[in-house]
């Protein structure tokens, strides 16, 4: 079970980086306080940091870093 949570994981971080400004575009979703605190363009860098926490959380959970 693990494994399967580390395996989605990764491929929803994989995901959330690579194509974050296509999800941008194409949902309209917009992080008012990215943009504030993070400046223009603060969105695609909220996505790529949630994706690389998806992917660190799917190694600390299978990996027992407990």
């Amino acid at each position: 079970m693990n494994f399967l949570i580390f395996i989605g994981c990764l491929a929803g971080g994989f995901v959330c980086i690579r194509y974050c400004k296509w999800i941008v575009d194409n949902t309209g979703i917009r992080f008012d306080w990215a943009e504030k605190f993070l400046g223009y363009g603060g969105t695609y860098t909220a996505l790529k940091i949630l994706g690389l926490a998806a992917i660190i959380f799917g190694f600390y959970y299978t990996f027992g870093m407990k």
